[in-house]
Parts: structure tokens; sequence; C-alpha cells
């Protein structure tokens, strides 16, 4: 056999054995490529799953307890607002109302140096639905603000709305810091009107 011929027989040889390492080479791509686009695949699916939630495993049954048993509790929490709200309500309308001085015994004294000041206010206050009014002088120093003495409690601001700056107070005055004029006469006084030196003007 010449060279020719060996040469010949090793370069068919040659080229057959570089065609089967290229199919393998392709082959083994092709595989890794497969496995790879599976892979991906794979984790992807797990994060849409890890996102979206794995499926309950509860069952029908006990999700309905559940449901009832959420649903129950917002019932309680409405119905105990309700009730709060309901004890505000009634701690704000159990304040004592008003009472009225229109049937009152009223005295009104005159602290300034104004004369006949007590009188006038007494014809106004008469003229305004107070039923029983005196005047009468006063024997204290003089006030500037009108100062109201009731007999007890939420008495008096009927009266007050009259006054510039008029103080309500709970009390009375000692028999001997006034002395009634114009005839009245009055067993017992419920309250005690001092016109101060800011009232000395009648409305």
């Amino acid at each position: 056999m010449d060279n020719r011929t060996i040469l010949k027989a090793f370069g068919e040889a040659f080229l057959r054995s570089m065609i089967v390492l290229m199919a393998i080479a392709i082959v083994g791509f092709g595989a890794f490529f497969l496995i790879r686009v599976n892979a991906d695949s794979k984790q992807k699916n797990e994060i849409v799953a890890n996102t979206e939630g794995e499926p309950s495993t509860y069952s029908d049954a006990e999700l309905q307890a559940m449901l009832e048993e959420e649903n129950a509790n917002d019932t309680r929490t409405t119905t105990e607002e309700a009730t709060t709200e309901e004890i505000t309500t009634e701690e704000v309308t159990t304040e004592a109302p008003d009472i009225p001085s229109t049937d009152k015994n009223i005295l009104v004294l005159n602290s300034t140096s104004k004369a006949g000041l007590a009188s006038s206010w007494s014809t106004k206050l008469s003229n305004s639905g107070f039923g029983n009014v005196a005047y009468g002088n006063y024997g204290g120093s003089a006030e500037t603000q009108t100062k109201i003495y009731v007999s007890e409690d939420n008495m008096g601001k009927d009266l007050a709305e009259y006054f510039s700056d008029a103080v309500i107070s709970v009390g009375s005055l000692d028999s001997g810091n006034y002395s009634i004029k114009g005839g009245a006469s009055m067993n017992q006084v419920d309250i005690f009107i001092v016109i101060g030196t800011n009232d000395t003007t009648v409305q």
C-alpha cells in the first residue's frame, strides 16, 4: 500500500471521527439546554406558588367555623362600642337641669353709690317675669361685678343673663348686711343680687 492510499484512509478516518465528535457535542449541548430550561421553569413555578400561596389545607367545615367566629368577634366589638356610647350619653343627660328663678324670692341690693339702682333693677326683673322681687340697701363694701347668691346649685343662671359680668355663688347674706325697703316682706330669701358698679345702667 503506497503512501497516498494511507493518507487517504487516514483522512477519511479523521473526518469520520470529527463528525462523530461534533454529533456527540451537539447532542450533549442540546441535553444541557433542555435540563437548564426545565430547571428555570421549575424555579419559576415555585416562585409563583410561593407568591400566590399554597392551596388551603382546611376543610369546608373548618373554613365555615372560622368565618362564623370572625363574624361573632365583629358583632361583639360593635356591641361593646354601642354600649360605651350609651353610657356616655347617659352620663351627659344625667346632669341636673337649671332651676328657674321665676318663682323664687329675690332680693336686689345696691352696693354702688348710685341712688335708686336696686329699685330700678327690681322693677326690671319683675317686668321680665320674676314673680317676687324686692329691693333694699346693702351694708357691705362696693362691688365691681354683680354677685348673685343662690340657695342651691343650678339656680340663678336665668338672672345672670341680665347683667354684664355677674358671678353666681351658692350661699346667703347675713341679715346684718342688708335691709329690705319698699314695704316688702320676705320670710326667706332664695336669691340675693348685689348690684356692682359694672351694672349701674338698667337696660
